[in-house]
């Protein structure tokens, strides 16, 4: 395996996106990253595993609910304010040679915060080897992805090659040595595999042999063991409920004098500072809003709505102008009638007896008289305004809608702006009566300790009490099974077949286990001594390392009677003899993973750390070194740098609250720090 690219997008102190090229060469295996305390090195370190494992990747075991905690305390959250990124996740990519074939990879395990609830997507992609573009693995199923990372990297085998060079030293000073040399040494070599395989084997046996009886039988005692685990468990999480409520009431009481201390000072408006930054941002945004409809209504129609009188009156003599004009188009009507009245009357069939004479007077009076009469209505039929009917109209629809306005919702708009005025003002008034952090000074951290310390202990209460219920819950369940057990052993005697096949089969893998253990075990030994001899830079000082086959039990000897014990050898040398363990798990495995490695020089003295930076980082696959610049520094840099593929400094910005990239390490060519951290 070749890790080629590490990306990660809103997760920890890194925001956005963060790309790290881990491109290497055979001749070129080290990728170098500098970076202080806090600024994102360990997050990366663990992104790694996160990717590839999820909920397992840790090393002690988490429960779904503890893994969404994490996940959801590790997404980014921006400065100032109480926000964190919707979505944040972790890409890597990979090659991965297999059988002379070089397949490459992308991993992508990404979390969405979902109300509070975390869902996490994993997607694995493979690289089409025409187009040189990731597309989707189809050739596993979905649901098996993770399954299908567990074959290809085993987790077992990577945590070997993953590790912290504080803890490293653990491995030696450890009472499990043996128990760990032997789980990591049968993992490298697929003997876990083989002892699974072999277990089955040995269930089906007995079941064979005796039917269910012997299963049900080590049911019964498994059920009554974990029964006697989990009582145990009770007792002793009462006893430390017991002693954290102690440190509770102790912390408690602190915390009152501290805060008592603190308001003193005015340390109360300081502890509200981030809050009124936050409120005013808020409030102000909504007068705004406010501001904003007002004056709306204002170019609109308020100053109409102020004379609801007034608007009334020029309705209605609006609706009159509407009759008047109706009622001249009417008298218009009629006087074209009367000019023909008029015609027909001095026409010749009109009184065809009277003269034209009299007919002319006849016709002279009805014409006179109609037109007083029409004369008289014009006089009081005058529109009072100038307007078309569509103009009337317009305005008639003007008045209804002030109407529907109402002073109202004019009077509610400038009681909400005086009130968030109000509150406005309030709150800058806070700000600047305020102290700032620096100024609370001492007391302030202390006080934000002790609450911190105080929240912790609670929260420990509170899941340990969650883990008591758990406990006696499954206590009654396991009661239950142990009874039904007990029954199903009185009833139960089947005897199925298959004995000698078995037996045989699970013999073979004994002995298969058992020659290939040996044969490696030599090879073990010889790399590890190979590894403390260039480590230490003393070929007289071990000259014969000798591994128990049964106990794998490490002795170190100087000829071959002389014991070197552990406790003769010095810190440095123990975490070498540690290094050399590793160093040889890796050599008999014949797997070429990559090192990370996390604080590479932590407690080790001159020698022992040019012996890890001359030759034993440079003999990796590929290694990646994420270290300070008072471990790695200019000396180890420049003796290191001929080995160096790539090179990266991460540091952390606290005006921007995040972790910034800069692909070039702390000094130049003439050991000059460029580079302040």
């Amino acid at each position: 395996m070749l890790l080629t690219k590490v990306v990660l997008n809103d997760l920890g102190v890194y925001r956005g996106r963060n790309e790290f090229d881990f491109k290497t060469t055979q001749e070129k295996p080290v990728i170098l990253i500098g970076g202080t305390n806090g600024a994102g090195k360990t997050t990366l370190f663990e992104s790694v595993m996160l990717c590839l494992y999820g909920q397992d990747s840790f090393e002690e075991k988490k429960s779904k609910k503890e893994y969404q905690e994490i996940i959801g305390r590790s997404i980014h959250r921006y400065l100032g304010v109480k926000k964190s990124a919707e979505e944040a996740s972790v890409v890597i990519e990979f090659q991965f040679s297999h059988e002379g074939k070089i397949d490459e990879f992308q991993v992508i395990r990404m979390w969405q915060n979902n109300d509070g609830k975390i869902d996490e997507t994993l997607t694995i992609k493979k690289k089409n080897s025409t187009e040189e573009e990731f597309t989707e693995l189809d050739s596993v199923e979905k649901n098996d992805w993770q399954v299908f990372i567990d074959q290809l990297i085993p987790r077992g085998i990577v945590k070997l090659f993953f590790f912290d060079g504080e803890k490293i030293q653990n491995i030696a000073e450890s009472e499990n040595e043996e128990k760990h040399i032997k789980t990591s040494f049968d993992t490298l070599l697929g003997l876990d595999l083989v002892k699974q395989l072999g277990d089955d084997i040995g269930r089906t046996l007995i079941r064979n042999s005796k039917g269910e009886t012997k299963e049900i039988e080590q049911a019964i005692d498994d059920n009554i063991e974990e029964r006697k685990m989990r009582e145990a468990d009770i007792e002793k999480n009462k006893e430390k409920i017991v002693e954290l409520n102690a440190k509770i009431k102790t912390l408690t009481v602190q915390s009152q004098n501290l805060q008592d201390d603190f308001n003193k000072i005015g340390g109360n408006f300081a502890k509200k500072r981030e809050q009124y930054a936050v409120d005013k941002v808020k409030q102000e945004a909504k007068l705004e809003e406010v501001q904003k409809t007002i004056r709306e209504l204002c170019a609109d129609t308020l100053p109409f709505s102020l004379i609801p009188n007034e608007l009334k009156e020029l309705k209605d003599e609006i609706r009159n102008d509407e009759k008047k004009i109706e009622a001249n188009f009417e008298k218009s009507i009629l006087e074209n009638r009367f000019s023909e009245i008029s015609s027909d009357v001095k026409s010749k069939s009109f009184l065809k007896d009277v003269t034209n004479e009299m007919k002319d007077k006849i016709a002279k009076e009805i014409d006179e008289l109609l037109r007083n009469k029409l004369e008289a209505s014009a006089k009081s039929s005058e529109p009072s305004f100038n307007l078309s009917t569509v103009d009337m109209q317009k305005i008639v629809q003007l008045i209804d809608d002030v109407k529907k306005i109402g002073a109202k919702e004019i009077e509610d708009a400038a009681k909400s702006f005086v009130v968030l005025k109000n509150e406005v003002d309030r709150i800058k008034v806070g700000l600047a009566s305020a102290p700032k952090e620096d100024e609370a000074g001492p007391l302030f951290s202390k006080l934000r300790k002790t609450e911190g310390e105080l929240a912790e202990k609670r929260a420990e209460v509170d899941h340990l009490e969650h883990l008591i219920s758990q406990d006696e819950s499954l206590i009654v369940l396991l009661k239950g099974k142990i009874r039904s057990a007990l029954h199903d052993r009185t009833e139960d005697r089947k005897r199925l077949g298959g004995l000698e096949v078995g037996g045989d089969v699970q013999k073979v893998l004994d002995e298969y286990a058992d020659l290939l253990r040996g044969t490696k075990i030599e090879v073990l030994e010889k790399e590890i001594l190979k590894g403390l001899q260039i480590l230490l830079h003393k070929e007289d000082f071990v000259e014969k390392v000798a591994i128990n086959k049964e106990t794998f039990e490490v002795k170190l000897f100087k000829g071959d009677d002389d014991e070197i014990t552990k406790d003769m050898l010095s810190k440095g040398e123990l975490q070498m003899y540690a290094t050399a363990i590793v160093w040889g798990l890796a050599k008999t495995s014949g797997r070429p993973l990559p090192f990370i490695i996390d604080t590479p020089l932590a407690r080790l003295d001159e020698e022992h750390r040019s012996s890890l930076v001359q030759e034993f980082y440079p003999e990796r696959h590929q290694t990646i070194i994420l270290s300070t610049d008072s471990e790695i520094n200019y000396e180890y840099y420049k003796k290191l740098k001929p080995n160096i593929s790539n090179e990266f400094v991460i540091q952390y910005d606290s005006s921007e609250g995040k972790t910034d990239i800069q692909n070039r390490y702390f000094y130049d060519s003439k050991g000059e720090k460029i580079i302040e951290v």
